[in-house]
């Protein structure tokens, strides 16, 4: 996994996603502090999340002719352009709540041209027989982030200001654009484009991608997969606080051991799938992560027993949670881009991402609904459970027509 990083192409199109990810990580915690300590809301907290996730559930499909269209580094650029003068924006509006969520919406709108530029742009960059490797690595820089990002964040807040933080972010976006400038690989228009109108672009696009039979069978699987995904994220951090009673430092220390089993994972994922058959080691994964929620219930039993041995198995169920979520996006990802045709990887990228987020956002505002009315311990079960039976349906899936039709059509760009 680690020989990517030798590869002068790839490393520059990794740095290019770490800067530019590291200040949308700085921003989101700089913004929801502000509004956190500022109004004392939780429902506009709640708002920020949606506000990131909205855009790439609603814009996802229609920017899939544009990526196919056009090269697909000019459209990464454009958006790191856009997202750049976003934040400069944001610069001059941080005592206004409200205005703040719109502009993080319209962040989200640059992101959600982004994102499915980047994931189409893999295979391009990595070559089709390194696609998991690429996926690996770049889910492992992910979750360093995700936990340097707020703490670098965090010691701004506290020595200079938000607007420091913004600015930082501001100037990712210049660093991210000149860097895929320079990846003439995919400023280059790999597909031969038709002269069909956008509209008909996009209904090929749809059409071509839900007659690939691993696709169709992915975006189905994945329906009640992510629900409970979203299910968990919503009530995870909250039972750390609120159930098990952690004081800041606990909860600081839990969420670098949650950081590190996604690293974790996410190494031992590029291994196991080349070991196994991609769709059964999905399964395996999503039954892996739903036994990790199921194990809320034995926690929460030695916490109130009030066991010596109760902070030693957070620890290790905290290390197990974040391993089986990146288990579960090496085999997901790599499904995808492994078998979606070259000619709509632009299109069918865009509305897989538009389906990803849809799938995740319903199952975090299921997550919140009913872990505030029913019990936040419940809904982490409820999750676990959905994932368990989902996995076991795998004997079903393997004597499908479904399965019949991915034997009889091998993957794509082989």
């Amino acid at each position: 996994m680690l020989t990517l990083l030798k590869d002068k192409v790839y490393i520059r199109y990794w740095l290019a996603v770490v800067v530019s990810f590291l200040g949308d990580a700085m921003t989101l915690t700089a913004v929801l502090f502000l509004i956190g300590t500022t109004t004392a809301s939780p429902f506009l907290i709640s708002l920020v999340f949606v506000a990131q996730l909205l855009p790439g559930v609603i814009l996802g499909p229609f920017v899939g002719p544009i990526i196919d269209k056009f090269s697909r580094g000019s459209v990464m650029v454009y958006a790191d352009i856009f997202r750049c003068f976003i934040v400069f924006c944001m610069m001059g509006f941080i005592e206004s709540p409200t205005l703040l969520i719109i502009l993080v919406f319209l962040q989200g709108v640059g992101t959600a041209i982004f994102e499915p530029a980047r994931m189409a742009s893999i295979p391009t960059i990595v070559g089709f027989h390194r696609i998991p490797e690429g996926i690996a690595l770049f889910q492992t820089t992910l979750a360093v982030i995700k936990l340097a990002g707020p703490i670098i964040a965090g010691v701004l807040l506290a020595f200079q200001s938000i607007t420091i933080v913004l600015f930082l972010d501001a100037i990712s976006y210049i660093v991210s654009a000149t860097l895929i400038l320079s990846l003439t690989v995919i400023r280059k228009k790999e597909v031969s484009t038709h002269k069909h109108s956008y509209g008909k672009q996009l209904l090929i696009g749809v059409s071509e991608m839900f007659r690939v039979p691993i696709l169709l069978f992915l975006m189905i699987l994945l329906l009640p997969v992510l629900i409970s995904v979203g299910m968990f994220l919503t009530n995870y951090k909250a039972v750390l606080l609120q159930v098990f009673q952690l004081t800041n430092i606990e909860f600081g220390l839990m969420e670098g051991v949650y950081a590190f089993g996604t690293v974790v994972g996410a190494i031992v994922s590029s291994v196991l799938i080349k070991k196994y058959t991609h769709y059964k080691f999905l399964y395996a994964s999503i039954g892996a992560l739903g036994l990790c929620n199921m194990f809320v219930f034995v926690v929460e039993k030695v916490f109130f027993l009030d066991l010596q041995i109760y902070f030693g198995i957070l620890i290790v169920w905290c290390l197990f949670l974040g391993l089986t979520n990146a288990l579960l996006i090496i085999p997901t990802s790599t499904i995808f881009l492994q078998n979606i045709p070259e000619m709509i990887r632009g299109r069918g990228t865009a509305i897989f991402y538009s389906f990803f987020n849809l799938y995740l956002l319903t199952g975090t505002l299921i997550g919140g609904l009913v872990g505030t009315k029913l019990n936040i311990i419940l809904t982490m079960e409820a999750s676990g459970a959905i994932l368990l039976l989902t996995a076991i349906t795998y004997p079903l899936f393997t004597r499908s027509t479904f399965m019949k039709k991915i034997q009889a059509k091998p993957a794509y760009n082989r």
